[in-house]
């Protein structure tokens, strides 16, 4: 059995690239045949070496692709209402949040079926932070466009306000969040938020306040140790990115080194087929009127 390669992969146009993380093909990226649509909003590995696509079409339905090679990719799921994110669960496991609710896929994205019927609160999410409880139990921390911050145990459970980030920002604003079992970091405005008891109400706390706004909070290795990565927007006309490092749960922010301007997205790379603890950052920086684009990695450890 060969042995799997990490991979960083973005979505460029109507295709997808791909290329290694380490070893010696860094500088060669493979392209997968055209994706329709009009645009491929993102890409998320749901299981080993299976990936999907998410692509908004002309007619302004969302659709779902599935691929098992990164080569070709075929359609299993079309929505007529705004998707707003993909969330990984588990192995094969995955939920979006769309304008009419929450779907769910257990068989690595052949299908999807309603999830998350709650009668009592509606919550539509763009982003979410998922922490597993135990066996097939989890806890879900949504941020929702409502700028609240919403919890329920999943599979079975009921969304509960945990914290209304209205009360301390009411400016520019982006639903930036992520965490593990140690705790919860989440953006509002220029504020870091904080979270250790799993995102339950009363729990949060603002631990910091940045120059600028908050934009991006990604989670690498969700262990005891975990390493935040922090992306800030200035607000005061400097027009590159503000990249910080946490390896204390927000305690302290270190300064990126290397300002590579604005960026466009950003993403943990999860390193596989090796025992290896390897944390490690992929930022994609905004396209130019060229249609360049620039990847930088950050690697610790």
């Amino acid at each position: 059995m060969s042995e799997e390669v990490s991979k960083l992969v973005i979505a460029s146009g109507d295709r997808i690239m791909s290329r290694a993380t380490t070893g010696d093909t860094l500088d060669r990226w493979e392209l997968s045949s055209p994706i329709p649509g009009m645009r491929i909003i993102n890409t998320w590995q749901i299981f080993n070496r299976i990936w999907l696509a998410l692509a908004l079409t002309e007619d302004g339905h969302y659709n779902i692709f599935r691929s098992i090679d990164l080569q070709k990719y075929s359609l299993v799921h079309e929505h007529q209402s705004r998707i707003y994110g993909l969330f990984f669960v588990d192995d094969g496991h995955m939920l979006f949040c769309a304008e009419d609710g929450w779907w769910a896929t257990t068989d690595t994205g052949v299908t999807w079926e309603e999830a998350i019927d709650d009668l009592c609160m509606e919550v539509r999410a763009p982003a979410i932070s998922i922490i597993a409880l135990g066996a097939g139990a989890w806890r879900l921390i949504a941020y929702g466009l409502d700028h609240k911050i919403y919890s329920r145990d999943y599979p079975i459970g009921m969304w509960s306000e945990v914290y209304d980030t209205n009360e301390i920002w009411t400016d520019k604003w982006y639903p930036a969040i992520a965490g593990c079992s140690v705790g919860i970091l989440a953006g509002a405005g220029s504020y870091l938020l904080r979270s250790d008891s799993l995102g339950e109400g009363g729990s949060w706390s603002t631990i910091q306040t940045v120059d600028g706004v908050i934009r991006d909070v990604v989670v690498s290795n969700q262990s005891n140790l975990p390493v935040f990565l922090i992306v800030v927007t200035p607000t005061g006309g400097d027009e590159i990115d503000k990249v910080y490092l946490s390896y204390d749960m927000g305690d302290s922010l270190v300064a990126d080194a290397s300002r590579a301007g604005l960026v466009a997205s950003v993403q943990a790379v999860t390193p596989t087929g090796t025992g290896e603890l390897q944390t490690t950052f992929a930022l994609v920086g905004k396209r130019t009127s060229d249609g360049t684009q620039s990847i930088r990695l950050i690697q610790e450890g």
